[in-house]
């Protein structure tokens, strides 16, 4: 997150959360803060977690439920072995392919251009499986000699639950309506809903969420979204699992997807080269 419009009361509070120190100037607490977001991800930016009794987020977009079936209770998942899952290649959701044959989808695109991320442990235990993430499949880090069924990673505990977590959102003064300064942000707290998945292999639950990269007026000015469970199918085949074959090292990749604008302008201006090297006329 971007803290260097932040004041330094703001900054100061934010850091003694984290129980980290508070010297130095407002641009250096802001690297501070931001460092520790990339290295800790959204354990830095939690402040709490509680599981709901209800499985439902609190707001549901009825296109969201058409395009990728009707909430069901997580429970649902317990059991179920992880064979490949798939994040944010097409659309902001995380897939999960079951040995069963059945499918589900964490959706999160209730809040307009946010993306679903993991959190790190979740994420970390998560490798091990062959996946897909923004149209790139990546081979497990297991060997291929320990890559039979057996090494599918079950999912032992699921839930839904509430999630604070801190957010930037601007400051819109009268006395800037019409100024070229920066606007001044503040360090706020937002609830949103966050699925739990406890695997084989962890000793707590880990959860999925949604976020966007920096508030905006078409999402409300928030940044994290609701995540919900959309319906077990049996009807969706596992993408690109074939194309594994091409990928001899653990951990290697391939692309499956380009994604970016269809749209090609001009190779070069007037005058220049083109990409292959030759004069444009």
């Amino acid at each position: 997150m971007d803290y260097y419009h932040c004041s330094l009361t703001e900054l100061y509070l934010e850091l003694q959360r984290r129980n980290y120190m508070t010297f130095g100037s407002r641009d250096q607490l802001s690297e501070g803060l931001r460092a520790d977001d990339d290295v800790r991800g959204s354990e830095a930016t939690t402040v709490k977690t509680e599981v709901l009794t209800a499985f439902a987020p609190r707001e549901i977009s009825l296109m969201r439920t058409a395009e990728f079936g009707q909430t069901v209770p997580v429970f649902q998942l317990v059991n179920q072995r992880i064979v490949y899952w798939v994040l944010n290649t097409f659309f902001p959701t995380l897939q999960l392919f079951f040995e069963s044959g059945l499918s589900c989808t964490i959706d999160g695109g209730q809040l307009p251009g946010a993306i679903v991320g993991l959190d790190p442990k979740l994420r970390f235990r998560l490798t091990d499986s062959t996946h897909e993430e923004e149209g790139r499949v990546t081979r497990g880090m297991l060997p291929k000699k320990f890559a039979h069924p057996g090494a599918s990673i079950r999912i032992l505990e699921a839930t839904v639950a509430q999630r604070t977590s801190i957010a930037m959102k601007p400051i819109i003064s009268a006395s800037l309506l019409h100024s070229s300064k920066a606007l001044s942000t503040a360090i706020v707290r937002e609830i949103h809903t966050v699925i739990g998945l406890r695997l084989n292999g962890m000793d707590e639950m880990s959860y999925v969420w949604a976020k966007v990269e920096a508030p905006t007026r078409m999402a409300g000015n928030r940044q994290w979204g609701d995540v919900r469970l959309a319906g077990l199918k049996t009807d969706i085949p596992v993408p690109s699992l074939g194309l594994t074959a091409e990928i001899t090292k653990p951990e290697g990749e391939l692309t499956v997807v380009e994604k970016g604008s269809m749209i090609r302008l001009p190779l070069t201006m007037p005058g220049g080269l083109s990409e292959r090297g030759h004069a444009w006329i």
